[in-house]
């Protein structure tokens, strides 16, 4: 099968956590093949038995089980091959995920990366680059418990190839995933994936360090003057890359955040003013986000830091940049997860130190 041409591609979801549940609703109530595969058995036994219920700004959709197929457990339970792969786990996982689908995929087969974090080079070493097409997702979600999720915030999932031309295959692909949410295609993914990162770097892993909503974080001045420093510090990585920053959902030009090297610590500067009054208002619009890495550390899980400040701090380092902030904070959050220092906004000051 053909999915530039065929009209009903076979399509492989793997992980059927709060994004995947949202988009496997999506498309199965669209009328879309798709199969489930996910590790989490009362995921499975959930679907299996009740089907999929999911919320959305449009209101509420019911997928009976029927409708739902069973979701298997692993890919050695899926017979045949599939010619999109939307990878929806923890970036922690998406390697070893890219190895099992690998031999899945169809003669025009592709992957589709739905990470926070950068994974799209690591992914792209196991099944090829020219059968990976980058993706951000712009709005959030919960699973609220198996089989039952919601869309929290509305917002895009933004899909482009690797080496920016509008393709046929992206084109189809966007018409496909807009029947789960909004999508739309950008001819710089890369530039994409580094402005997300970027305000990730900063308020999911402050956010896992401290234990604190991004509304109480973001009120205090030190932690903003150190949210600016993570995505300044981001800013030059990225500019010394060559990879042109697109505006964060559209709006928001991450230029209008960055703060120079010698102005990143001590007190506050007057001519940081506005950069902190953007920072806040982040704040004030997600006040209750509460960190994803923060859940995993809480739960014991591996936290997706090498794939946020960690993946900065390896392309500045081969670059010859400082980041010192990013540099502390990768530390910070291996010594979390480690078991060797605690979650406290204690951490924001010996952070300071860094900056």
């Amino acid at each position: 099968m053909n999915p530039y041409t065929e009209a009903n591609p076979r399509i492989l979801m793997m992980g059927c956590g709060a994004v995947g549940g949202v988009i496997a609703a999506g498309l199965l109530g669209a009328g879309h093949d798709v199969t489930l595969v996910t590790h989490n058995p009362a995921i499975s036994d959930a679907i299996a038995n009740n089907g999929l219920h999911v919320v959305t700004p449009k209101g509420r959709r019911t997928l009976a089980a029927a409708l739902c197929g069973a979701a298997c457990p692993d890919t050695s339970d899926v017979d045949g091959q599939f010619d999109i792969v939307l990878l929806s786990m923890k970036a922690t996982a998406v390697e070893d995920a890219a190895h099992k689908v690998e031999p899945l995929l169809g003669p025009d087969g592709y992957v589709v990366t739905l990470q926070n974090g950068i994974v799209e080079d690591r992914v792209a070493e196991i099944v090829g680059r020219n059968r990976v097409i980058g993706a951000i997702v712009g709005w959030g979600a919960t699973m609220h418990r198996p089989g039952i999720y919601e869309m929290t915030s509305c917002g895009e999932t933004v899909i482009g190839e690797l080496h920016g031309a509008i393709s046929s295959r992206a084109v189809a692909l966007r018409g496909i995933l807009a029947e789960a949410t909004p999508t739309s295609i950008s001819t710089n993914i890369m530039g994409v994936l580094w402005s997300k990162l970027a305000i990730n770097c900063a308020i999911t892993t402050l956010g896992a360090i401290t234990g604190q909503k991004l509304g109480t974080l973001l009120r205090r001045r030190l932690a903003r003057r150190l949210a600016l420093a993570v995505v300044s510090e981001v800013l030059d990585t990225a500019e010394s890359g060559g990879i042109g920053l697109e505006p964060v959902g559209g709006t928001l030009d991450l230029a209008r955040l960055y703060v120079k090297p010698t102005r990143r610590g001590g007190g506050l500067n007057l001519a940081q003013i506005p950069q902190h009054v953007i920072m806040g208002a982040v704040g004030v619009r997600f006040r209750r986000l509460r960190s994803s890495m923060l859940q995993s550390l809480e739960r014991g899980r591996e936290p997706e830091i090498e794939f946020l400040n960690g993946y900065v701090v390896t392309k500045a380092q081969a670059m010859g940049i400082a980041t010192p902030v990013n540099t502390a904070l990768v530390a910070m959050v291996r010594e979390i997860a480690a078991g060797k220092r605690p979650i406290a906004p204690a951490n924001l000051a010996e952070l300071l130190i860094a900056a």
